[in-house]
């Protein structure tokens, strides 16, 4: 479990974690939209989901960049804070239209709220000013962001001649996206021992010897697997900052992710079928027309809200990028 989190860590969190738990007796109201008032601690989750997902993306050198007259940190608090506008407004549209949650649904929201505080250092969840309690809350707002969006998303109907024309044009970049890359990995938690473990995995020495010798997910250690995934090429890309296409026997150089390091050694390289390239591009197409209209329908109900910041609640607020691990 360890393993996955430090590589897919972020993903459902940045669908939206805010609702109208509870506060600490610590936290503060820093601003309300319409009648619901805005909590320190809810923001500060969402401060942190939305800057994990930035340097995921973008890097961790991008701190002193302009964005279009914003420092990286005004676009963080303002990004943020569009995320929980938006879910906002997706808990008014689902308390109009009877939306709730299942009991299953629930019980993924509290799975993914321990996963979460599995992941999260104690520094950055002190931060937060969160409780265990109260993550719960969080998530299962989360969860309900998702299904208002997906019935939203199910109105839109997909155009099939432009949807043929989507498929066409980005087969081949889809192909090389969806090349599946099967590996064994090795993760350790300090440089020192990263970059031991890849030169002897380079000299040939026997990769699950020093798999046994030198992981340290004991989740990984005791399943059968024994640190083996697949995952897609371009994700790969995306998470580990390569480049160059991967090749079967190849071993990495030592990859920071998430404060641990891992070394890959590749064991098969599949590229997808002509089907699959086809389903995938019609997959991705209609993600992304229904993504543009669900966010133009939540954009109304957003520039309907009536926003009130309060100014002094906003001081010295604590950021994250400090305290993430570079990539």
């Amino acid at each position: 479990m360890k393993r996955i989190q430090a590589i897919l860590v972020g993903c459902l969190l940045m669908l939206g974690l805010c609702s109208g738990c509870a506060a600490r007796a610590t936290d503060v109201v820093i601003a309300r939209i319409d009648e619901r008032e805005v909590m320190k601690s809810e923001y500060m989750v969402y401060l942190y989901t939305t800057t994990q997902s930035f340097v995921g993306t973008a890097g961790s050198d991008v701190w002193d960049l302009d964005f279009d007259g914003m420092t990286a940190d005004e676009l963080m608090q303002e990004r943020a804070f569009h995320t929980i506008q938006s879910v906002v407004a997706a808990e008014q549209y689902a308390k109009e239209n009877h939306i709730t949650l299942t009991e299953e649904d629930k019980k993924q929201a509290h799975g993914a709220a321990e996963d979460f505080l599995m992941q999260v250092s104690d520094d950055d969840f002190a931060k937060m000013g969160v409780s265990e309690k109260q993550l719960d809350t969080l998530m299962e707002s989360s969860y309900l962001y998702t299904v208002v969006y997906d019935k939203l998303a199910s109105e839109f109907e997909v155009n099939p001649e432009e949807m043929e024309w989507y498929c066409k044009e980005h087969a081949e970049d889809v192909r090389k996206a969806h090349v599946r890359i099967t590996m064994d990995t090795i993760m350790v938690d300090d440089p020192q021992t990263a970059d031991l473990v890849a030169q002897k995995a380079k000299a040939g020495e026997d990769f699950a010897a020093l798999f046994a010798q030198y992981d340290t997910d004991t989740t990984a250690r005791d399943d059968p697997n024994r640190g083996e995934m697949t995952l897609y090429q371009q994700y790969l890309y995306t998470t580990f900052g390569m480049t160059e296409p991967f090749t079967i026997g190849q071993v990495t150089d030592p990859i920071p992710v998430n404060g641990q390091y891992f070394i890959l050694k590749i064991k098969d390289v599949q590229p997808p079928t002509q089907e699959q390239v086809r389903q995938q591009a019609e997959q991705e197409y209609r993600q992304m027309v229904q993504m543009e209209y669900v966010d133009a329908r939540l954009s109304k109900m957003i520039e309907a809200q009536k926003v009130e910041k309060l100014p002094e609640a906003w001081e010295n607020l604590e950021d994250f990028h400090t305290t993430i691990p570079q990539p």
